[in-house]
């Protein structure tokens, strides 16, 4: 079977490229060949078996839309199946590009880029004919599924396909190599809104006259520099400046050593009237490195942590993150407990278990 995978790009280190590229690779070991339709021009893909081609709906690619849309319709044109990574706009892009073609293209919804605007009803048009004319529709969680369906509309020939965990690179380390000397907890999430820092910052500020060798270590990337400067604001604020530790992106292998050596993982995502995180696959590399979590009721995290059993699920409010803190930090064998079960989940989302998900729908 010949497959095509449409997505924002292949960057490895990026959550969209990183779960194309391993889904990818699943179908190669399965016997199938990949190609990718993508915006962004990988570093090591060979060029054959890449389209890059603009996908955003900007007003400098509407000018050039028909020999996108043409040179798409050639790319899939002898593909058996095309995956397409959310609606908004690589779906719309590529049912536009298949319009009266054969092309059996398979939505997975993972989670902003799929759900309506409550203020863009022309765009919603496009999105609804996207979901109807999929053969199938994937979703990343039933959260993800809620929000998309929440104002009527129903998702016919759909299944819940989560996310994975590459459980043979994030382990727990037995050698207990810290990479910091200080205890700390950890929040890997790109600089934005959604990403919580708004809750997680003030929620270690309550604790940290409790804890006060613990210090918040937050890794993501900085490039949305307003919001960046907000956070550092916030700091200063809280008078957190000494406890409080901001990275930029690191590397896999160091990042494994981040998640090893925390006290345990936390991130408060925001669900807003146009952004939602669908699943979050930190919480099962955290998880999977044997670290109790804690994430937000009524987000994507309700699938990817087992309440009271792998970690916490709490309110988007300080007070609320605060007790689930310290009951973490306070009670070492019921951290110990929450990461050992946290090892066992995680392995239920392993690369080869989600690859066989995808090939059984399709």
């Amino acid at each position: 079977m010949k497959i095509c995978v449409v997505v924002d790009n292949l960057d490895p280190s990026a959550g969209w490229g990183r779960l194309a590229s391993k889904i990818a690779e699943g179908f190669e070991d399965a016997g199938h060949e990949v190609v990718f339709i993508t915006e962004k021009t990988p570093k090591s893909k060979k060029s054959n078996l890449v389209l890059t081609t603009p996908l955003r709906l900007s007003f400098a690619n509407l000018l050039r839309l028909p020999l996108t849309l043409f040179s798409i319709r050639n790319f899939i044109d002898n593909c058996d199946i095309v995956l397409c990574y959310d609606v908004n706009p690589n779906g719309i892009m590529l049912s536009l590009a298949n319009f009266g073609g054969k092309r059996k293209i398979i939505i997975h919804a993972l989670a902003t880029y799929s759900i309506f605007g409550s203020k863009t009803p022309i765009r919603n048009v496009f999105m609804r004919w996207v979901y109807r004319k999929a053969k199938k529709t994937l979703v990343v969680s039933e959260f993800t599924k809620r929000e998309i369906e929440k104002n009527g509309f129903r998702l016919d020939n759909s299944a819940i396909v989560p996310v994975g965990v590459d459980i043979n690179y994030f382990h727990p380390n037995l050698h207990k190599e810290r990479i910091l000397p200080q205890p700390y907890i950890l929040t890997v999430a790109a600089f934005k809104h959604r990403k919580g820092h708004q809750y997680t910052l003030p929620a270690f500020g309550l604790i940290s006259r409790d804890f006060p060798d613990l210090k918040y270590v937050i890794i993501g990337d900085k490039s949305m520099r307003s919001y960046y400067y907000e956070v550092e604001e916030s700091i200063k604020r809280l008078n957190l400046q000494d406890r409080v530790l901001l990275l930029d992106k690191v590397n896999d292998d160091d990042l494994v050593r981040y998640y090893n050596s925390a006290e345990l993982y936390v991130q408060i995502s925001a669900t807003e009237a146009y952004t939602i995180e669908g699943f979050g696959i930190v919480y099962l590399e955290a998880s999977a490195c044997g670290i109790p979590t804690i994430g937000a009721l009524n987000t994507g995290a309700e699938s990817a942590i087992k309440d009271g059993k792998t970690g916490i699920l709490v309110r988007q409010d300080p007070e609320d993150i605060a007790r689930a803190m310290r009951k973490i930090l306070s009670d070492k064998e019921y951290a110990k407990q929450l990461g050992s079960n946290g090892i066992a989940w995680a392995a239920e989302f392993n690369w080869p278990k989600v690859v066989n998900a995808y090939l059984d729908n399709f």
